[in-house]
């Protein structure tokens, strides 16, 4: 009986949370995959959620909270609070509710998943439309996703100035 551990599969749910613990008066941002034990593990150690937000991926979830801890560690100026001795896993994460309170860190999550969503980058999450069994597949209305003001804009000035030179 093998005991590898199970790979995480690409178009799984994602969750980037906010908990507390009010014993260390600490507030932790982080993420994880749907169906995930880490909930279980962080409320034996105390911890209380405060905020579960769930995203497309897994990896869209691990975006949103790099790029909130961005946000704290750079433009809040907000250092460690924990150490690896008082949280086991994820003490890289934790911030003190002195000075940066939960719901600010919870407004952080929600800006910066707005901002994720609002990338040129992000697709939808796979629908397995495309796997229709067509060489190559067959499109349908609806396969790719409508072109972005911004982008349309940009490739109208390009085409314009291309005509110039």
């Amino acid at each position: 009986m093998s005991k590898r551990r199970p790979t995480l599969r690409a178009d799984s749910l994602g969750v980037t949370y906010v908990v507390t613990h009010p014993e260390f008066n600490s507030v932790k941002v982080g993420y994880t995959h749907s169906g995930s034990a880490r909930f279980r593990d962080l409320r034996k150690l105390g911890w209380r959620d405060f905020g579960v937000l769930v995203v497309a991926t897994h990896r869209l979830a691990r975006d949103i909270e790099q790029a909130t801890l961005l946000q704290i560690r750079c433009r809040h100026l907000v250092p460690v609070h924990l150490t690896a001795g008082l949280m086991p896993f994820g003490w890289t994460e934790t911030i003190s509710a002195s000075l940066l309170s939960p719901l600010a860190v919870w407004d952080l999550v929600c800006e910066e998943a707005a901002w994720a969503h609002l990338a040129p980058s992000v697709t939808r999450p796979p629908d397995r439309r495309r796997n229709n069994g067509g060489i190559p597949p067959r499109r349908r209305s609806g396969d790719t996703l409508p072109y972005a003001l911004i982008a349309r804009t940009q490739a109208r000035l390009e085409r314009t100035a291309e005509k110039k030179d």
